[in-house]
């Protein structure tokens, strides 16, 4: 069963089932153009690992200023007390979540150079100190003679793209290509995406002699859709997972049979 949406579907946004996703549509999108990049190219997916805080949630214990333990002899006799002072505080130490981003490459057959960077956005890339790190990665491919394709599938958190957040672009999602171009400044064409519309397909530039290829990212989540059976692992009668959505798409959601 496909999913009711026409695009991008919602419910896998959910921190839940978010990192399943991002991880099979980086390899879906990766074996989609293995199968339509000429023999000078191949693509590949790269992962890289970052720490996210958690919460940590404090233990408030009522302990006795000492401790006794008692060990008993065979004779039941008290043969040791042993005290222990408590520590005036403590607190359940959770380590840092590893969080695995993918990102998928196109490089030239044979010198393996690389020529195409593809993003995954993750919520990691949208807030925090992992948004300042990954602003600095992408200015890094900016700089670089090397095209980026940015994907962003969730509504939430802040856009790193300053082009698409000053001023910010009222839709759900964005996708965005930028051709690197020597000598030129580099322009971002940007698809914005409503929840109930269709993802388009993008240009996926090369080296300056070939033609784009095409990544069909419709094509791409609808694959991951079936191979996750997604039908029935996502609860339709829930509500929409965070954030709220836009007024208009709400309205849209709410007149579907």
């Amino acid at each position: 069963m496909p999913s009711p949406f026409p695009g991008m579907d919602p419910y896998p946004e959910a921190r839940e089932h978010w990192p399943s996703f991002h991880h099979l549509l980086a390899d879906e999108i990766m074996a989609q153009l293995n199968r339509t990049l000429s023999e000078r190219y191949y693509a590949s997916v790269e992962v890289c690992t970052m720490l996210e805080e958690v919460t940590v949630s404090t233990v408030h214990a009522a302990v006795p200023n000492i401790s006794v333990l008692e060990a008993e002899s065979p004779t039941a006799s008290i043969t040791a007390v042993t005290a222990r002072p408590a520590a005036p505080i403590q607190r359940l130490a959770i380590p840092l979540e590893q969080i695995r981003l993918r990102s998928v490459r196109v490089y030239t057959t044979g010198t393996h150079t690389l020529v195409t960077s593809i993003e995954i956005l993750s919520p990691v890339n949208k807030g925090g100190e992992g948004l300042e790190a990954y602003r600095l990665k992408r200015d890094r491919i900016l700089r670089s003679p090397v095209h980026l394709i940015e994907i962003d599938l969730l509504r939430g958190q802040q856009r790193p793209g300053w082009e698409v957040s000053e001023p910010p672009i009222d839709t759900d999602y964005i996708l965005l290509v930028n051709r690197a171009r020597p000598d030129q400044d580099r322009i971002s064409d940007i698809w914005p995406v409503a929840l109930n519309q269709p993802l388009p397909q993008i240009p996926v530039p090369l080296l300056e002699a070939d033609p784009d290829t095409t990544l069909d990212l419709g094509s791409a989540i609808s694959a991951v859709y079936e191979r996750a059976a997604y039908a029935r692992r996502l609860d339709y009668a829930q509500p929409v997972p965070p954030p709220k959505l836009r007024p208009d798409m709400a309205a849209w959601l709410a007149a579907i049979p």
